[in-house]
C-alpha cells in the first residue's frame, strides 16, 4: 500500500464579501498518495484555486475562512501548523505553479536566479556553486533545458 501524502477531509472554504458569504469550496474529500498526481478540474468558480490556496494555507484572510474539515500533509496537520512551519512546508514540500508565468514569476530576475532564490531559503546548507547545480536539475526535471537557466520569465512565452 502506498504512502498518504495528502489527505483533504469535508473541506469547507467561504469568503464574507460585503455582498454576502460565497460558498467556494463544500465538503470536498480527496487522497493522494506518494507517487500519484492529482489534476483538478472544473469550470471557473468550481473552488480549485481555493482547494490549492487551502492546501498552503494562503488563502487572502479575511474575506477568506476556512469553516471546517481537515488538511493533512505527510501526516501533518496543516491547519495546525505555526508561521514557521509553514514556511519550512511551502516550496520545500508542497508549492502551486500558477497558470500564467508572466504574473507568477520576477520579471527582473532570470528563471535560474529565482530557483537558486527558492533553494537558499529551503537549503541554506549548499553552497554556491550546489545551488546552481542543484537549480540547474531541477529546470531539466520540469523539462527546461540546462541553457535557459539565465533566460528572462518574458523569453519562455515567444518559445515553442
Amino acid at each position: 500500500m502506498s504512502e498518504r501524502l495528502l489527505e483533504i477531509k469535508d473541506l469547507v472554504v467561504h469568503y464574507e464579501t460585503d455582498a454576502g458569504v460565497v460558498e467556494a469550496v463544500n465538503g470536498i474529500n480527496l487522497t493522494l498518495n506518494k507517487g500519484q498526481s492529482l489534476g483538478l478540474v472544473g469550470e471557473t468558480g468550481a473552488g480549485k484555486t481555493t482547494t490549492a490556496l487551502s492546501v498552503l494555507r494562503l488563502l487572502p484572510d479575511p474575506p477568506a475562512r476556512i469553516i471546517s474539515g481537515s488538511i493533512r500533509f505527510g501526516g501533518q496537520d496543516v491547519l495546525a501548523m505555526g508561521k514557521d512551519e509553514l514556511q519550512k512546508y511551502r516550496g520545500k514540500k508542497v508549492s502551486m505553479i500558477f497558470q500564467d508565468p508572466m504574473t507568477s514569476l520576477n520579471p527582473v530576475m532570470t528563471i535560474g536566479e529565482q530557483v537558486v532564490e527558492s533553494l537558499q531559503i529551503h537549503e541554506p546548507e549548499l553552497t554556491g556553486a550546489q545551488l546552481i547545480e542543484k537549480a540547474q536539475k531541477t529546470l531539466e526535471m520540469v523539462g527546461i533545458r540546462t541553457e535557459r537557466f539565465n533566460d528572462y520569465p518574458h523569453q519562455f512565452a515567444h518559445v515553442r
